[in-house]
């Protein structure tokens, strides 16, 4: 291949000297022309060996990428339904779904917990259900499910591998009627019983019902046990079952401990479920109690929404909320009420006194809305004018 190089360029400076002085005949100038051109597809031919002989530098292989996190979506009612499949005495199930709810990670993954280890022992799986209230001391230590945890730990251990037997599901079942009959006699004589059920591992549709007793019962024993566990002193699940129970009675001293659990709560969704519970039984003037004392503007936003919707609120309270609050989203929320309310006679009111451009457009342009109310459209053409 060397010597043939050697002579193409040659014959090529051969060529184009003759070239020079126009003595080639046609064909031979054609066959320069072919030449010449061999002569650069050689080339690049011979640059592309060269390249191939460069090292070039080796790039490590790459790991594979790490797989995504597969996202749990838990539904709303989740947790609801756990409950109830625990109910229905159908563990395994419940187990399957309480596994989801602590697999996310959410809110209720500490109850999940618990009521998983308590499907497990009914099952007579101890080691599991140790080890899921392990997961539950280790996870979740200074929470609300601790006691009731520590207390199924004891049962669990005693039970030692044995699954509940068709008699003792019988004997739940027997307490349960004791418990209804109880409605009808003297709830009194029962409050140490009903306290101890509320207390121990009993299943999760005894406790309710036996915190339903005691809200029947006048005793100052027994308005105690509801309101401490109101106010957080067993699980969750039964806080937020005694909130309900008080908040049904509709009493003011009911209503009013029902705001001392709302002062002494740090949970959102405890407070949630206590406004609720005030909203059901008509505790407007203690709705409006926690709107003029609550610090947080979103929770008072809360408290404004429900009081938009109960009829006891009138617009002088919702008039003097806005007044007194400073806040433009809690603003908004009071306008938006009025709204609802269909009361534009109040949202002119406000708009007129309203000095600040930004809260008087917001309110102009609800009440642009409007378009069948005559309050609107008058003050709509009075600013016109």
């Amino acid at each position: 291949m060397t010597a043939f190089r050697t002579s193409l360029a040659m014959a090529l400076l051969v060529a184009s000297r003759l070239a020079a002085q126009d003595t080639l005949p046609p064909d031979v100038a054609s066959a320069i022309d072919q030449a010449r051109g061999f002569s650069q597809v050689e080339q690049a031919a011979q640059a592309a060996q060269d390249m191939q002989k460069v090292q070039l530098p080796q790039i490590p292989p790459q790991p594979p990428a790490p797989p995504k996190a597969r996202r749990v979506v838990i539904r709303s009612g989740q947790y609801e339904r756990g409950t109830q499949l625990l109910d229905e005495r159908k563990y395994d199930e419940a187990i399957a779904v309480f596994d989801q709810i602590v697999a996310a990670k959410g809110a209720r993954s500490d109850g999940a917990l618990y009521w998983k280890a308590y499907a497990l022992n009914r099952l007579g799986r101890s080691d599991d259900a140790l080890a899921a209230i392990a997961a539950l001391r280790r996870d979740y230590g200074s929470g609300n499910w601790i006691k009731d945890a520590q207390v199924l730990e004891a049962e669990v251990k005693r039970n030692a591998g044995h699954p509940v037997s068709p008699a003792d599901e019988t004997n739940e079942d027997i307490k349960l009627m004791a418990i209804n009959s109880l409605m009808g006699g003297d709830p009194d004589r029962a409050i140490p019983l009903l306290d101890g059920l509320l207390k121990g591992t009993a299943s999760n549709r005894l406790k309710e019902r036996a915190m339903f007793v005691l809200t029947q019962s006048k005793s100052p024993k027994a308005e105690q046990i509801l309101t401490d566990y109101a106010t957080g002193a067993g699980n969750p699940d039964l806080q937020i079952k005694a909130i309900r129970y008080i908040g049904m009675s509709g009493t003011p001293e009911a209503q009013q401990r029902l705001v001392a659990a709302y002062t002494a709560s740090y949970d959102p969704a405890v407070k949630d479920e206590i406004v609720r519970a005030l909203m059901s039984g008509g505790g407007t003037e203690h709705l409006l109690q926690l709107a003029r004392t609550e610090k947080t503007a979103a929770r008072r936003i809360i408290i404004i929404r429900s009081l938009a919707v109960a009829r006891a609120t009138t617009s002088d309270v919702l008039t003097s909320l806005y007044t007194a609050d400073n806040d433009p989203e809690v603003k908004h929320a009071i306008i938006n009420g009025l709204l609802s309310r269909n009361d534009a006679k109040t949202m002119v009111e406000l708009a007129r006194k309203e000095s600040d451009p930004g809260m008087k457009k917001y309110i102009v342009e609800r009440l642009s809305a409007m378009r069948n109310s005559k309050e609107a459209t008058d003050y709509m053409l009075e600013l016109l004018k």
